[in-house]
């Protein structure tokens, strides 16, 4: 288990340096670094395409990692940026247009954030609302509900399948989900969504509350993705005990959007 923050950060740095073909120590240095696009043992479960872009920081050092066509490319177009202007829209429209050769876009600035028993900060929801766990077999029939894209994907992926997850329930009618993705062996990424008549009550909060509790109780570091847009959804984040621990940008098909960004 997981429970305080410098141990935190040296899990994600390890789990980080597998999904994007670095060494940890990559992460601490200053600059940029630049390297081929790998997954090794540890590595968050979603799979590298056969085009992979990516820009990565913990806060010091910016890793860039792609697919072995690109690696000149990105040497030649993108060394030239200072480290954190990379996440600027100058660098990104660059980026963009360069994968759209291939059909892709870039996807983010995503923030990445990830909460410690040791920051914690529960909330429970007073009132009517009922808050429901399910593990198993009764998550099968969330995926019958397509009201809740940002909780659940709706494509299955057994590479990073729904572990757990919390309903939020008005008079019997689902109104709220949060779900955890079996990312990697010891970090899940929650996802929540609310209807929209439903939001402003504090219901996403108490669902990624409940959540995060459960993860915890499983020995699993829950970590939660918003753009940087998107200030509800940080806030709901901070408010719980939820922290910045980094930032990624990385390219796509528009249409695989498995992932759990909210």
């Amino acid at each position: 288990m997981i429970s305080d923050k410098k141990s935190a950060i040296q899990g994600v740095r390890k789990i980080l340096a597998a999904d994007f073909g670095c060494e940890q120590s990559d992460f601490d240095k200053e600059g940029i670094s630049f390297h081929l696009a790998k997954q090794t043992e540890g590595a968050r479960r979603s799979g590298l395409p056969e085009k992979f872009l990516a820009i990565v920081t913990m806060g010091r050092a910016v890793v860039i990692t792609c697919s072995a066509d690109r690696l000149r490319w990105a040497r030649a177009n993108l060394g030239r940026f200072a480290p954190e202007a990379l996440f600027n829209a100058p660098a990104i429209a660059r980026l963009e247009k360069y994968v759209s050769r291939d059909h892709q876009s870039m996807f983010g600035p995503e923030l990445k954030y990830i909460c410690t028993q040791d920051t914690f900060q529960p909330y429970s929801l007073c009132g009517e609302i009922e808050l429901s766990l399910m593990q198993g077999e009764p998550i099968q029939q969330i995926y019958e509900n397509s009201r809740f894209p940002n909780a659940i994907g709706y494509r299955y992926d057994p590479r990073r399948p729904i572990a757990q997850a919390c309903s939020a329930k008005y008079d019997g009618v689902i109104v709220g989900l949060a779900a955890a993705a079996a990312d990697c062996s010891s970090m899940w990424q929650i996802g929540i969504d609310v209807v929209p008549s439903y939001r402003n009550q504090g219901i996403g909060k108490a669902l990624v509350s409940r959540l995060t509790e459960a993860l915890f109780k499983v020995g699993k570091l829950p970590y939660y993705s918003t753009r940087a847009s998107n200030i509800p959804s940080r806030r709901i984040a901070i408010s719980l005990g939820y922290w910045p621990a980094w930032v990624e940008i990385h390219s796509r098909e528009p249409h695989s959007y498995l992932d759990f960004t909210i």
